[in-house]
């Protein structure tokens, strides 16, 4: 069995997950099509390919993201079932820590969650707890006695944050299982907003502040995924092949956010995170 058993303290060191989304969306970039191939028409397939590039690559987890919307009552008992299949799965075949992201809808995230709670035999990295259903959450896994870490993730705003820290603890949990997500964007589509609000916290952490003092987490893939330049080859010649670019926007938009202080990186592509792990472990790891 494994545990997501990783010390957050040392935050000179970044930390990096491999992320896949479980369901194949229009707007999916054609690069990581390519890169994954025909593996993206098969969660478990996807899962293990995505498994095989993070041990590979040196993640130190793996993200399961349930992205998808809130069906129609009259499938959703499958697609529940179909969820619940697929987790029982991934962690049966885990070779890395794992983490549980649903799909930011708050009413349907806690609906994925119980349907999934009764098969959770681990910690995990659960993400992401909304003010909008964080007790709803929170009490679902509570009580299966396992020490999870929780993403909480509030929109670019410290005090929003902190509030959102201080109802979770009240709610139960402790500060060591608290990961911060600030909710940020990519190189070009608000980065600068996600930049300073990690500075603030990084500030305010330094500066005593006990309900900030936890690790802060950027979904960088998924941002930098969302970009038109990641995805659309209409661009001039001047922009560089599309592989490439898509790449360097992940990659520029995660080192932005590590400088900035962000302590664990989830990537979409392998050659990022790879990228990622020699350009900064290498040189604070040792």
């Amino acid at each position: 069995m494994i545990n997501f058993n990783i010390n957050l303290t040392n935050v000179s060191k970044p930390f990096f997950g491999l992320e896949f989304p479980i369901e194949l969306t229009e707007s999916y970039s054609p690069v990581l099509k390519d890169y994954w191939a025909d593996r993206i028409y098969s969660p478990k397939k996807w899962f293990l390919s995505v498994q095989d590039n993070a041990l590979k690559s040196g993640a130190d987890f793996v993200s399961v993201y349930f992205n998808s919307c809130e069906p129609d009552n009259s499938v959703k008992h499958s697609i529940l079932e179909k969820y619940k299949n697929l987790f029982s799965y991934v962690l049966a075949e885990s070779k890395l820590p794992i983490m549980l992201k649903l799909s930011s809808h708050a009413p349907w995230d806690c609906e994925i969650l119980k349907a999934i709670a009764p098969i959770i035999d681990r910690e995990l990295i659960i993400a992401p707890i909304l003010a909008a259903n964080y007790n709803e959450l929170l009490n679902t896994v509570l009580k299966n006695n396992f020490n999870h870490k929780f993403v909480l993730r509030t929109p670019i705003d410290i005090n929003l944050t902190k509030e959102l820290n201080i109802l979770s603890i009240d709610s139960g949990i402790i500060a060591q299982q608290i990961l911060i997500d600030p909710d940020m964007g990519c190189i070009g589509y608000g980065i600068d907003y996600g930049y300073s609000i990690i500075e603030r916290i990084c500030l305010a952490r330094k500066s005593g502040d006990k309900m900030l003092d936890m690790p802060i987490i950027a979904f960088v893939g998924e941002e930098a995924y969302k970009a038109k330049e990641s995805k659309s080859t209409d661009f001039t010649a001047s922009w560089g092949e599309l592989s490439n670019r898509a790449i360097m926007w992940e990659i520029s938009s995660a080192s932005a956010l590590i400088a900035a202080g962000a302590n664990v990186i989830v990537c979409w592509h392998p050659i990022a995170l790879e990228t990622l792990k020699r350009q900064f472990c290498e040189v604070t790891c040792h």
